[in-house]
């Protein structure tokens, strides 16, 4: 006779779910554009390069002007940029950023609630760089950049 313990049915169920949240991670589907700003003096980096930009390694265009990274709140877009670009969880780039903070190499990261704020933002500060979902369109004082 077999006597199977409810809590190896809570077990496999667990483990179920973690599965099917696996599968249903649309994060990674979300293709994702680098954006910048019409002045900044490139139009196309590597992904290494977009990669210390954004965990604040680079902190300076080549003109010598201070980077402004703007990041999204919005988590699913965050998540696949993280996850396309910086190779990390979000948790490790949210401590990379709290780390620079409090050891003074750099500020905080500028954050904004959508993706017409970050555009905005991004087309009215002369430094800045951010990403969106790939397929939104942007006005000409905007520049996606190209990835080497």
């Amino acid at each position: 006779m077999i006597i199977v313990r409810k809590s190896k049915g809570y077990v496999l169920l667990f483990c179920l779910a973690i599965m099917l949240f696996i599968a249903f991670d649309v994060s990674a589907e979300v293709p994702i554009a680098i954006i910048a700003n019409k002045d900044v003096p490139t139009d196309h980096l590597t992904a290494e390069a977009i990669k210390k930009i954004f965990l604040g390694d680079t902190i300076n265009w080549e003109a010598n002007e201070g980077i402004i990274v703007v990041l999204l709140r919005d988590e699913t877009i965050h998540k696949a940029f993280i996850k396309q670009y910086i190779k990390r969880t979000p948790t490790q780039f949210e401590n990379v950023w709290r780390r620079n903070l409090f050891t003074g190499k750099g500020a905080r990261s500028k954050r904004v609630d959508s993706i017409d704020d970050l555009i905005q933002y991004v087309a009215t500060t002369k430094s800045a760089i951010g990403y969106i979902p790939a397929d939104t369109s942007l006005p000409d004082d905007v520049k996606k950049i190209s990835i080497e």
